[in-house]
């Protein structure tokens, strides 16, 4: 994993064709589609209840955005419910990969293929703190939103992706709020 500054982040964004909005962040893709698709169906769901389902529930997440070669973890906000942070947790995963600037210098987490679980890792924890996070890989299929209003929204070009992740969903529990299939 490695760190990006805003400016880098702009710039990984640009090079990908991913949509800013006017304040230079990532437009969450409810209704806008990913390219090259023309389309995006979505599902959107709430975080899980009890705290056995999260890292589940994570994982879930994780496999609905591959295939990647890298996946953009960019935390977009956070303090919004400063009791439910752990900044300790934090800065402890960030520091295993000397990583020692704080979030608003550098709030971008890129990660590798092979760092799924560091990907996992560092979404519970912004899940458990109320982050908000775009989640975006570098092939452009799918895309995920956590939001701090604890929902997480699903982007695909392609309905088998949403009934696959809403059929895992379902396993685990968690209540879907909305299921829209493109068009």
């Amino acid at each position: 994993m490695r760190t990006l500054t805003h400016s880098e982040l702009k710039e990984w964004c640009h090079s990908y064709g991913i949509e800013l909005d006017h304040t230079g962040l990532p437009v969450v893709p409810e209704r806008c589609p990913l390219p090259p698709s023309t389309d995006v169906n979505v599902l959107k769901c709430t975080l899980p209840n009890a705290l056995g389902q999260l890292r589940p529930f994570c994982e879930t997440i994780e496999r609905f955005l591959r295939p990647r070669e890298h996946c953009l973890l960019w935390i977009t906000r956070w303090s919004i419910w400063p009791s439910s942070e752990n900044w300790h947790l934090y800065y402890r995963l960030r520091e295993s990969y000397s990583e020692r600037r704080l979030i608003y210098e550098a709030p971008g987490h890129l990660f590798l293929e092979y760092e799924a679980a560091d990907l996992i890792s560092f979404l519970e924890v912004g899940l458990v703190a109320g982050w908000d996070m775009h989640l975006i890989p570098t092939v452009g299929y799918a895309r995920a939103f956590a939001c701090h209003d604890e929902w997480v929204l699903f982007a695909a070009n392609h309905a088998y992706q949403i009934e696959d992740t809403r059929e895992q969903l379902n396993k685990l529990g968690i209540r879907i709020i909305d299921n829209r299939p493109a068009g």
